[in-house]
């Protein structure tokens, strides 16, 4: 019988451990001591504060400087310039068991040292019960990575009453605008973090906050397989889903970059309002494919088609069309219709059999209209697809009369240059290069490359 099943968890304990659950993956030591190298601490009375130690690692390694340059440290010193918090009380015993054998190794009598590390780490939220004015000057840890979405709804509802609104769509959110509040004026903030509030257009706006303070001073990518650990009762076996860098952000007055509503990269570091120059969106026509439903309603097979009138149909090409960079033969239709005219009596009767199944999102008060209307778009000229998600930048030429359909693709079409010039620019080794360094990064090799993305893509004559 487990001990849950003698005292039922209430509402709030379900919820911190469902976080815990969720965000426990620790950090190596060697990834710390790299950002502990990089702070101005230990010195003087300079507090380092790690607002979400876990099991601990932080703290150990920063107790460890701290006793090998001040080995006579007292209990008061030592409590006021190093603390953590954590609100998994597991974690909490764990960061405070690191920190007491630390001292004992020092030659710390044991209650003595079990005693501070209990003042040391607090079990709280530093969220909502931690400083909310300038208090830290440095601060130091792996804070949790986590969107509001999946957050239990107690917990969010604290939060977005504590928080302002830009910094609610992402835990790491959470924790960056809260550590920059508190931050003394010459204070320092060195995290491992995700690498999406840097470059997410839902994160521009706290970047901007940030920036009013702050700038990095420094951004390395970090290797996802060996920058983690797990807690034992967490499953092994692969690197966290997440793509992982660490930052120190300083005053802006002294950081190397600065920070605002633009996109920062970590592996093209630039100075954020940095002119690309000519950009595709400026000599091309990026769109993206349009989206057209459930599929049997609009987009049908060969066998539906063969009963329908063939002047109101269209090859429509997917993802699924392109293998090793060369377009197949089309094997599915686009019911082509207008606003204006109710389509042939056989697309109706089809259309009224078959739209119960089409997702609530692709309604139209216009029953015969698909969800996003395609019937003005130009298909007597050839164009280059761009796969939405790729390992390399490789366009692929489609021939004129085909649709290509679903989000998952973007249509580049000539503008002010010609085709042929465009795919040249696009199939280029510099435009290979510049899109892994700004795409932002999927699992197994893979990049996003939205219609955004491609439209910045710096081009050449």
């Amino acid at each position: 019988m487990r001990m849950n099943d003698l005292f039922p968890l209430t509402e709030r304990e379900e919820a911190i451990n469902a976080l815990h659950y969720a965000t426990a993956i620790y950090t190596a030591a060697p990834v710390v001591d790299d950002l502990l190298d990089a702070v101005d601490w230990p010195r003087g009375n300079r507090r380092l504060v790690d607002p979400s130690c876990g099991d601990g690692i932080f703290l150990g390694r920063a107790l460890a400087r701290l006793l090998r340059e001040r080995p006579k440290v007292r209990e008061d010193e030592l409590l006021d310039v190093l603390q953590g918090w954590e609100l998994h009380p597991s974690a909490a015993q764990q960061s405070r068991a690191r920190v007491a054998e630390l001292l004992e190794d020092h030659g710390w009598e044991p209650g003595k040292a079990r005693a501070a590390s209990e003042r040391m780490v607090r079990q709280a939220d530093f969220l909502t019960a931690g400083p909310t004015g300038p208090y830290c000057h440095v601060l130091a840890g792996n804070p949790p990575y986590l969107r509001f979405t999946n957050l239990h709804q107690l917990l969010r509802a604290e939060y977005q009453a504590a928080l302002p609104a830009y910094a609610c769509s992402d835990l790491l959110h959470s924790f960056l605008d809260r550590c920059a509040s508190v931050l003394m004026p010459d204070g320092e903030v060195a995290l491992v973090t995700a690498d999406r509030w840097l470059f997410n257009v839902g994160a521009a706006k706290l970047r901007e906050s940030l920036g009013n303070r702050l700038g990095i001073d420094r951004l390395q990518r970090l290797d996802p397989t060996s920058a983690f650990y797990r807690p034992k009762d967490r499953r092994a076996g692969s690197p966290p889903r997440i793509h992982p860098v660490s930052v120190v952000l300083r005053p802006s007055s002294v950081a190397a970059i600065p920070l605002s509503a633009a996109p920062v990269f970590p592996d093209k570091q630039e100075q954020p309002n940095q002119k690309p120059g000519i950009t595709l969106g400026e000599i091309a026509k990026v769109t993206l494919a349009p989206w057209l439903g459930t599929n049997g309603i609009f987009v049908v097979d060969e066998a539906t088609a063969a009963s329908l009138p063939a002047e109101h149909l269209v090859p429509a090409i997917d993802t699924d069309d392109i293998r090793d960079g060369r377009l197949q033969t089309p094997t599915r239709y686009a019911i082509r219709t207008t606003p204006d005219c109710p389509p042939p009596p056989a697309i109706m009767a089809h259309l009224e059999a078959n739209m119960h199944r089409m997702a609530k999102r692709g309604l139209r008060k216009i029953p015969w209209l698909p969800p996003e209307s395609w019937h003005k778009r130009n298909l007597n000229e050839p164009i280059l697809l761009v796969p939405r998600i790729a390992r390399t930048l490789r366009p692929v030429r489609v021939a004129p009369g085909l649709l290509p359909i679903n989000h998952n693709l973007s249509i580049v079409a000539a503008n002010r240059a010609t085709l042929d010039e465009i795919e040249a620019m696009l199939s280029s080794k510099e435009a290979n290069e510049w899109m892994q360094a700004h795409a932002a990064r999927l699992e197994s090799g893979f990049f996003s490359l939205t219609t955004t993305l491609l439209r910045q893509l710096p081009v050449q004559f």
